[in-house]
């Protein structure tokens, strides 16, 4: 509806007010004025409306200059939002000054709370204002006329600023038509308030329904904040949702709308800021203009996109009475927002707040899930590094198999495994893992690097970014990225360095290093294991050479000593005594062949001839045979199973047996002897039991064993990956019982 016309009235006659009146009343659009009170459509904004108005106040009723305020329901200001008439320059001032309280705090009294129209005189303000009768509007001088718009209850909502066309009188029937019509726009405005609300009403309750069904179906939290600030950016055009970390922080999770990285990165602690008081206080908070807010310390206003804030909401999130985080929307336009929006930012609040404590309680249950989902296959790969550390004494082989079970079981690009050579002070690559490989036998310094720093420190080393440490990562692959690096410890000393290397930036972890300093502890005690083994080894050979030496001295060197002087002694008494001279010579060829004899005893102790021509069985026998005969020792002999059983690992079995006897023979003082040997597919198994003094084994475990050839013989079964048992007390006999895998079980 427009009610402007192109051409205000003519001006009355002098001294024909009264007929000029009626028929001004017959000309004007009398219908359009009293349907403008009509007005309900919220389509139709108060300023849109106002402006109406002033239009047709200063067309329609030929008045030069109008200015309609509207009361801000914020500060109680007095706004100008509609003019006609008025210099653009002027607007602008009028724009810019608001009339506040204080200057209309008249229209408050009870005298002019009932009057429709009132005149302020020049030079004075509103607080001087006089009410304005018809009957005596000829009398009133300059000034500027007032026209209140009031809503239901008579609750002042603006005013109507009319500049008169000329000093020296006001025309009656013009002011009681601007009257009328103030109060149509009255009715009018507040029509379209009410309108404009029940539409915002309607509104919010589509959006929290809406929200609501977008809510109530998930766990996914990641869903729930989506939805929750796309329906921020419908209502506000932006916002977002900080909730409190485990650090006690607010922390932004979602946000739509014009905020940068910078400020989504901000961290504010409880009471920091606008959100850190709302936070802190359970409170919601309204700013219409930031740049000038004193009630609250500012926080991270000039990081990012928050320097161009300039209204600002936050209202608490609240779950089961706790405090959770905040929700928030801002503007870069100043009185950007009304309460009306902080009741609907509350009610929105409501709605997610226990949705959003209930998601995150299910992701922290699906992250512990998680967590011990890869605990279990942290430790299925803990399990089967420890089970290679125990299955083999074979050193080579024991960091071969877990380089690759760690690479694999946990599926990192590439692993490597240095040893620690003191003697060269280097590093020796001896087993690696994945996408690429050094060459063979890599070296390096040993305290070089990061693996030189790990051996150092004795802690592990890691590096995130390689190219901003380029000196610790010197020997390290092109492609290389980060790495960590883990000392093997025994006893403070290390022994050995696990060397991961990912093509990804700061690819390892907190978790990484422990999973990882557990592998380390399981493999160090394992590689230590498979040193003494080896320094066994060396040992029970050297051992087995000085028992030679000794035996070759005792008796093969005696009696060839003995055979240089009998022969010596023969050439002296061939010419002068032949027949001395020939027992002599007997008597060397007797002692020639007790040396032969005892050459072959040390040489069937090497390796049986027997054990050669006939196998395991017959050579036992012939052992048993030649013991019992010399020892006046009785053993029984037992064998089960099938020999071919025994094929490959018979030279071993025969040597623990040849071990045990002599053992028996030196240091139990037994009368009978048990020897049961039964060859299975899957097992082997050898017992072998005597009725001597026995022993202490801890005492002798502790004394190293030697003594009774114990490490030996367990080094002969670890050969096989057999199991070496011993059971024994003083006077009560020792059991020996070996079990060997079979050849079923070793093709298995």
């Amino acid at each position: 509806m427009d009610i402007r016309r192109n051409n205000p009235p003519p001006e009355p006659p002098l001294g024909k007010a009264d007929a000029y009146t009626a028929d001004l009343a017959r000309a004007l659009p009398l219908g359009d004025l009293l349907a403008l009170g009509g007005h309900t459509s919220a389509e139709i904004t108060p300023e849109a409306l106002l402006q109406e108005v002033a239009d047709a106040i200063h067309m329609v009723l030929g008045y030069p200059q109008v200015c309609v305020r509207l009361r801000n329901a914020d500060t109680d200001d007095l706004e100008a939002c509609a003019y006609a008439g008025i210099p653009s320059e002027q607007i602008a001032k009028l724009k810019h000054k608001a009339t506040a309280p204080a200057y209309y705090q008249a229209l408050f009294q009870a005298r002019f709370r009932y009057n429709g129209l009132y005149h302020i005189p020049a030079p004075f303000g509103e607080e001087d204002m006089i009410a304005l009768s018809h009957d005596h509007a000829d009398l009133v001088g300059d000034g500027v006329l007032l026209v209140p718009l009031r809503g239901r209850g008579e609750r002042l909502i603006g005013a109507i600023y009319v500049q008169p066309e000329r000093v020296g009188g006001l025309d009656p029937a013009r002011l009681q038509l601007l009257e009328v019509l103030g109060r149509q726009a009255s009715l009018a405005l507040e029509n379209a308030r009410l309108a404009g609300r029940a539409a915002r009403l309607l509104a919010k309750e589509q959006l929290l329904a809406e929200l609501g069904r977008d809510v109530g179906n998930t766990l996914d939290l990641d869903i729930i904040l989506a939805r929750t600030v796309e329906r921020l950016g419908l209502a506000f055009h932006g916002g977002s949702v900080a909730l409190l970390n485990s650090a006690g922080e607010l922390e932004i999770v979602a946000a739509i709308g014009h905020i940068d990285s910078e400020a989504r990165h901000v961290r504010l602690g409880v009471g920091q800021g606008i959100c850190g008081w709302v936070a802190q206080h359970g409170l919601p908070f309204l700013s219409n203009d930031t740049l000038n807010e004193h009630r609250i310390e500012p926080a991270a206003s000039d990081i990012g996109t928050n320097r161009f804030i300039r209204s600002y909401i936050a209202v608490p999130l609240r779950s089961g009475g706790q405090i959770i985080g905040t929700l928030n929307v801002e503007s870069d336009q100043v009185h950007a927002f009304t309460y009306e929006d902080v009741d609907l930012l509350e009610a929105v609040a409501a709605q997610i707040g226990g949705p959003i404590a209930s998601a995150r309680l299910y992701q922290e249950g699906q992250h512990l899930a998680e967590q011990v989902a890869r605990r279990n296959e942290q430790l299925t790969v803990l399990n089967a590094i420890a089970r290679i550390a125990v299955s083999t004494l074979d050193l080579e082989r024991i960091l071969t198999a877990v380089t690759a079970q760690i690479q694999q079981g946990f599926g990192y690009w590439h692993v490597e495994m240095y040893t620690v050579d003191e003697e060269l002070q280097e590093l020796q690559l001896v087993a690696q893992a994945g996408k690429l490989a050094h060459i063979n036998d890599h070296r390096q310094p040993i305290h070089e690097g990061a693996l030189g720093q790990a051996f150092n420190s004795g802690q592990p080393v890691r590096v995130d970014d390689v190219q901003l440490q380029p000196d610790l990562m010197r020997y390290s692959m092109e492609e290389t990225r980060a790495a960590l690096c883990v000392p093997i410890r025994v006893s403070g000393r290390v022994l050995a360095l696990l060397n991961l290397e990912s093509r990804h930036v700061a690819a390892f972890t907190q978790e990484d290093m422990a999973v990882l300093k557990t592998a380390a502890d399981v493999l160090a005690s394992a590689i230590e294991n498979a040193r003494l083994y080896q320094r066994a080894q060396e040992a029970a050979v050297l051992e087995e050479r000085s028992r030679i030496a000794r035996d070759l001295h005792d008796s093969i060197s005696q009696q060839l000593f003995s055979m240089t002087l009998t022969a010596q002694a023969a050439r002296t008494q061939v010419e002068k005594n032949p027949a001395r001279a020939a027992s002599q010579l007997e008597r060397l060829q007797e002692t020639a062949n007790a040396a032969l004899k005892e050459m072959r005893s040390l040489i069937f102790q090497l390796r049986p001839p027997a054990l050669n021509e006939q196998g395991l069985v017959a050579a036992l026998k012939q052992h048993v045979d030649g013991l019992q005969h010399r020892e006046g020792l009785t053993i029984n002999l037992r064998i089960s199973g099938e020999e071919r059983n025994t094929r490959g690992v018979e030279q071993t079995i025969y040597r623990i047996v040849q071990e045990a006897l002599n053992n028996v023979v030196r240091h139990a003082g037994a009368c009978a002897v048990d020897v049961e040997l039964d060859a299975q597919p899957y097992e082997i198994t050898l017992r072998i039991a005597d009725d001597g003094r026995g022993f202490d084994i801890q005492q002798a475990a502790q004394g190293g064993g030697r003594h009774l050839g114990l490490i030996s013989m367990r080094e002969r079964a670890a050969e096989l990956s057999g199991i070496l048992t011993m059971r024994s007390q003083p006077g009560q006999g020792t059991e020996l019982l070996l079990r060997v895998p079979g050849r079923q079980q070793n093709n298995t």
